[in-house]
């Protein structure tokens, strides 16, 4: 990408390698760097050296940790103490747990089909959760904005923020460069798309070939429906899903980067997520969520997906009722 088109996402975004490097300094030493390892059943799959990205092993069970941490260190700098955001579970937990960890307090407001294992993860860590009307994610956020904007309290959005970004995706781009420096083929759930967009960024600066694939629910495909009209689809119809972390609409700031760095969308269904889903416990014996399923579920579909060099797939994030987990894991 040409300095003209760099200087041009920077002014637009926010996101810069710097601030990329500043929210590895402030995440380092309190949050894990999650291990890459190799799967041998997905390396059969693609003739290719696999491995997975374990952000599910993260200290609350998925990447969004990074991205509150840092995000809320900042604002914290400010004189800032309490902070409000919505959440459909794993961004809420990230912030209720960087809310204890820096001494400060946190709203968070949730959709009412939020998963039980998160709200209470939420509220253990001491945040306030305030439970919507609404089933989805958007409905919610838009009543949450307003909400945080009577109270007075700052907002810390669950993607699209460029300290959220740096943090969520440009700091696991870093890690995962380091681990797996043969990859250049990367697979990732996306939601809002702040983890795509920040690891995008990040590894765009230092590598030269790669294949950025992203995976999303078909019934609820922000980033598809943003690419084909060329403008963010920033809101959509909420729908019923075991990957509540990927429904609702896109970022403006996300699509600003993405819409130049992706190389292919993969669309995968609710069966599949589920198939995906029992297909980890079996061959890897881990137990994850259905957003993080959904790059997994892309991997076992047909065309494959083309790759170049080693492949790395993002394992986001394991939190799940388990009376959930043990009804998709009966199914098959």
């Amino acid at each position: 990408m040409n300095k003209v088109t760099d200087d041009h996402h920077r002014a637009a975004t926010g996101l810069t390698a710097d601030l990329v490097e500043e929210a590895r300094s402030v995440t380092d030493g309190r949050l894990l760097r999650t291990p890459v390892v190799p799967s041998p059943a997905l390396s059969e799959v693609f003739g290719v050296r696999v491995h997975l990205k374990l952000e599910c092993l993260q200290v609350t069970g998925s990447f969004k940790a990074r991205g509150a941490l840092f995000a809320m260190h900042r604002l914290r700098a400010q004189g800032v103490r309490e902070v409000s955001a919505c959440s459909a579970g794993n961004h809420g937990k990230g912030i209720a747990w960087a809310a204890s960890e820096l001494g400060m307090k946190a709203v968070v407001f949730v959709p009412r089909s939020v998963d039980a294992s998160k709200l209470e993860a939420m509220r253990s860590l001491g945040a306030s959760v305030e439970l919507s009307e609404f089933v989805g994610y958007d409905d919610t956020e838009a009543w949450a904005l307003e909400e945080a904007e009577r109270r007075g309290l700052p907002w810390v959005s669950a993607y699209d923020d460029p300290a959220v970004m740096a943090a969520n995706g440009g700091t696991v781009a870093l890690e995962v460069l380091e681990q797996a420096p043969e990859a250049r083929t990367f697979v990732m759930p996306v939601g809002g798309g702040g983890h795509a967009a920040g690891f995008t960024f990040m590894a765009g600066l230092r590598l030269a070939d790669t294949r950025f694939v992203m995976c999303q629910h078909r019934e609820s495909p922000g980033f598809q429906l943003s690419v084909d009209r060329g403008e963010p689809v920033t809101e959509l119809p909420a729908i019923e899903t075991l990957a509540s972390g990927l429904e609702g609409g896109f970022g403006t700031r996300t699509f600003e980067i993405l819409r130049d760095r992706y190389d292919e969308i993969r669309l995968v269904s609710e069966e599949e997520i589920r198939n995906a889903m029992r297909w980890m416990a079996r061959r890897h014996g881990l137990i994850i969520e259905g957003s993080s399923a959904a790059a997994v579920a892309a991997c076992l579909q047909n065309p494959p997906i083309e790759t170049v060099g080693d492949v790395v797939v993002f394992i986001s994030g394991r939190n799940i009722a388990m009376n959930t987990a043990l009804d998709v894991l009966g199914g098959g």
